[in-house]
């Protein structure tokens, strides 16, 4: 215990610096896809039972019913900060052999790079997570290399997976290439029994997207829409080798934008990958997984790259999952934390009588990664600021049924920039602020391409809108609500009577004009039976699969506590 304290200090201070702001005060973090509301109601949509792609399921669920016990503020702030420390102490014990500076060199890379300042600034808050769970199932993986069919070596994966899919489908995708990279032998006695883990382990998720046969994901032109940039005229490939790159410049660090710091940080990184060559045992396994991680984030940068991923993509849709490859960069982090580790141990061993000086190599590489991103400090330098919702928004959460159908307006994109929430745009936080069956246009608008929705639903409110009379065409497809967010522009509103006027938002009753239609329509096109039944059964076999792993570890006479 006494040499963990080292690593808990590290980890501690790099999560208290990222996340002080939050951690140190009330209200949220609202910035991109980073929605946390005071009370999440549950919705059979958090199950991925409402027909539409599962992009939270099963994580929206398990923030709802954390909800119910704590406020949600406090379920962001334990979800944030458990995953940095989960993240930190995880890279502590997979370089446990190394001292502990070079221990702290690693959680420092690990948990403070520009990877991670950029997937927090875009709030993709979950996939930020599966990312901080990566030396956990990299300690699996190597722990079942030992004997793949030993079911005490395959318990800490299927946990390790499941929990990963839980964060998001990309992060249970990466999750399971690292287990395999790392953790398969030759022998293919092993293969199949890794390989049905790891299909149960992502059931949550898909089988919803099996099964959601009305929705199409349109490929033209957003694999080169959503590719690496180039942050600084030291190009894309600096920029990505270092962790960089992020398709979003707009919520680019201000260092980022120097050719000199991406260049110093592509040096960082050298000098890690070099580490791992000279210090690895599993030398080739490591770099294989970083490379693969760096191909597979530059591939719609190169060459036809972009249109070979449309035509896979037109044709296989779960192509798709990959239109934002930078997000799989993520494991050239772990690899090159990792690496770094092994780096300061080869200065150390090179420092001797009058060498003294190489002790500043050493700490020079443990807090290099802070050095050339001052900007993650203190929630992006500042950018992502406190919020509070109105009282309005729980006014409304209020008069809105759970069985009711709500459009929100402007229908124009689905993220929004609040006063209140200092203009900075987040996801509409109407579909988990209030109860029932909440649609928003989920268009993404892009600098040069609008990415189409994808929701069959959504389709069917635009064409009622644009009718002569959409109040009427809105009843027609059993809508009871129109919710108006004020200060996003001019809208053009149904005729309806006003329910609520207040701190921002307009909520009108359309039933007050006439009848509502009941049962399914296109906007409530409800669920074959055997699709429920299946996504019931996806989920069932996951939490299974969990609840056995746990249980065989846990069991008398276990050691799986105690071993990688």
């Amino acid at each position: 215990m006494r040499k963990q304290l080292p690593d808990l200090a590290v980890t501690g201070a790099v999560a208290l610096v990222v996340l002080g702001p939050l951690l140190l005060g009330s209200g949220f973090w609202l910035v991109g896809d980073m929605v946390f509301v005071p009370d999440q109601p549950w919705k059979p949509a958090w199950l991925g039972l409402d027909g539409a792609l599962p992009r939270a399921v099963p994580m929206d669920a398990l923030v709802s019913l954390a909800s119910y016990v704590v406020p949600g503020a406090l379920v962001q702030k334990a979800l944030l900060l458990g995953g940095f420390l989960a993240g930190g102490l995880g890279m502590a014990r997979l370089v446990r052999e190394q001292a502990w500076f070079a221990r702290a060199a690693a959680i420092t890379l690990f948990c403070w790079n520009p990877w991670v300042h950029e997937r927090l600034l875009i709030g993709q808050w979950a996939i930020l997570l599966g990312y901080l769970l990566l030396p956990w199932v990299a300690l699996a993986a190597l722990r079942l290399r030992r004997d793949p069919r030993d079911p005490g070596n395959l318990a800490p994966a299927a946990i390790v997976l499941v929990l990963s899919a839980v964060c998001s489908p990309s992060s249970g995708v990466m999750a399971v290439g690292v287990l395999a990279v790392l953790g398969l032998t030759r022998d293919p006695r092993g293969w199949w029994r890794v390989a049905l883990v790891a299909v149960v382990a992502n059931l949550p998720w898909l089988v919803p997207a099996l099964t959601a046969d009305a929705v199409r994901v349109s490929t033209d032109g957003v694999f080169a829409g959503f590719a690496a940039r180039a942050e600084s005229g030291a190009g894309t490939l600096a920029s990505v080798l270092s962790l960089g790159g992020i398709w979003k410049t707009s919520i680019l660090a201000g260092e980022r934008a120097s050719g000199v710091l991406v260049l110093l940080s592509c040096l960082l990184s050298i000098a890690a990958l070099g580490g791992l060559w000279r210090g690895a045992p599993d030398r080739v396994r490591w770099l294989g997984l970083g490379g693969a991680a760096l191909v597979l984030a530059l591939l719609p940068t190169v060459g036809p790259g972009a249109d070979l991923l449309e035509g896979l993509g037109s044709a296989v849709p779960g192509v798709a999952l990959l239109r934002d490859s930078h997000r799989f960069l993520a494991p050239l982090g772990l690899v090159l934390a990792v690496g770094v580790a092994h780096a300061v141990t080869l200065v150390r061993a090179r420092v001797r009588p009058g060498r003294g000086a190489l002790w500043s190599g050493v700490a020079l590489l443990v807090v290099a990664p802070v050095l050339l991103l001052p900007s993650l400090a203190w929630g992006g330098g500042g950018e992502i600021q406190r919020s509070s919702y109105p009282r309005a928004w729980a006014d409304v959460a209020d008069i809105v049924g759970p069985d009711d159908v709500t459009v929100v307006l402007p229908w124009a994109g689905s993220y929004r920039g609040f006063g209140w929430n200092h203009r900075r745009a987040v996801l509409d936080p109407a579909p988990r602020f209030l109860p029932g069956t909440v649609l928003v246009d989920d268009s993404v608008r892009l600098t040069d391409i609008v990415v189409p929705p994808e929701d069959p639903r959504v389709a069917a409110v635009s064409r009622a809108l644009d009718q002569a009379d959409p109040a009427a065409a809105l009843r027609e497809q059993g809508v009871r609500w129109v919710l108006v967010e004020e200060g996003m522009g001019a809208v053009d509103t149904p005729d309806a009577p006003v329910r609520y006027d207040a701190g921002g938002l307009i909520l009108l009753d359309l039933a007050a004009d006439g009848p509502v239609a009941t049962g399914e329509t296109d906007v409530r096109p409800g669920m074959a039976r055997w699709q429920e039944i299946l996504v019931a059964f996806g989920h069932g076999l996951a939490f299974l699969l969990l609840l056995v792993a746990v249980t065989w570890i846990l069991r008398p006479g276990s050691n799986g506590r105690h071993t990688t």
